[in-house]
């Protein structure tokens, strides 16, 4: 059953599914940070009343954390909790303070599980509930996952592939990180006083909320740096300056707390270094034996890379 707190007065707090957006992270969805800002300041109505995957994470989700309480011998439950002071809503998929990983993060996904998309997430329910841990559970959605075609249409449970298998599932350990966490809520701060300022001004252009919210020395070395990508290619003796000033530009974005950046023009994207373990189970082994071997069987991966800034220039209409 979905958790109906994450949508009542939600103009009201910053929850940890309004990260993405307030990151830049969702830009490739067609979601900018200004639109998302006139929907917290009341400007416009949110536009996106869910879809087939929303729905479909929406019904996996009680059975995936039933089953990870079954292997994990925990006892996740749903939790939500206020703070307000900083005005944050944490509605967490699950909640075991007794656990070994007491926070749970369930997300259904495609191709592969976007591990750093949800990472500020992950970091935000450790911060409302005071966790070290979070297990971020990822289930594959299958192929037919969902056979209707219009899903304005046809939305009932009928047009959806609920069976469960184990196999699907991948997990990840999350550590709390004070300093990201620092870097998270610089940018989530920065964009509660641009909401402020909506409020106050209403006919408030993109162009001046991104110089309240990115700051013109973003805006300008962005701009510059897209300018000699286009002129690599031709100007080669361009190549160490280009480099120097991406250098410089990630310093600055990373100073700043920035992930993405994105006008009509441009969109510079920093790629953040990454770290992080992967656990993987053998479940038949674990259910032939009992939980007490369960460390026999752990198997720890542990991911690392090299922060970097991705540019890309977009096309003009034509």
């Amino acid at each position: 059953m979905a958790n109906v707190n994450v949508t009542v007065d939600r103009h009201k707090y910053v929850g940890g599914s309004d990260l993405p957006t307030i990151l830049g992270l969702n830009a490739k969805y067609g979601k900018s940070v200004f639109e998302f800002a006139k929907e917290k300041a009341g400007i416009i109505p949110s536009k996106f009343n869910g879809n087939q995957f929303t729905k479909y994470g929406q019904k996996m989700e009680p059975v995936i954390r039933d089953y990870i309480n079954s292997v994990y011998g925990a006892n996740y439950l749903e939790d939500t909790i206020i703070d307000t002071v900083r005005n944050y809503r944490g509605n967490t998929d699950g909640i075991d303070r007794d656990a070994e990983y007491p926070i749970l993060e369930v997300k259904t996904f495609g191709d592969e599980l976007d591990v750093e998309y949800y990472m500020a997430q992950c970091q935000f329910y450790m911060e409302t509930f005071n966790q070290d841990k979070c297990l971020l559970v990822g289930y594959k959605r299958p192929s037919d996952f969902y056979t209707g075609v219009d899903y304005d249409l046809e939305n009932d449970d009928s047009y959806f592939n609920l069976e469960f298998d184990e196999s699907n599932i991948v997990t990840h350990v999350i550590e709390r990180d004070p300093k990201l966490w620092g870097k998270i809520e610089e940018r989530i701060v920065a964009f509660k006083n641009c909401v402020a300022e909506l409020r106050k001004s209403e006919d408030m252009t993109e162009d001046e909320f991104n110089k309240l919210f990115y700051g013109n020395e973003v805006i300008a070395m962005s701009n510059k740096v897209a300018m000699l990508e286009t002129q690599l290619n031709t100007y080669k003796e361009i190549e160490k300056e280009y480099k120097i000033l991406k250098e410089q530009l990630y310093k600055t974005f990373e100073e700043k707390g920035l992930i993405g950046f994105e006008t009509k023009n441009i969109k510079i994207t920093k790629v953040d270094p990454i770290s992080y373990e992967t656990v993987t189970i053998d479940s038949a082994k674990l259910k032939e034996e009992n939980e007490e071997i369960y460390n026999k069987y752990k198997v720890t991966k542990t991911t690392n890379r090299k922060g970097y800034i991705l540019i890309t220039t977009k096309k003009e209409d034509k």
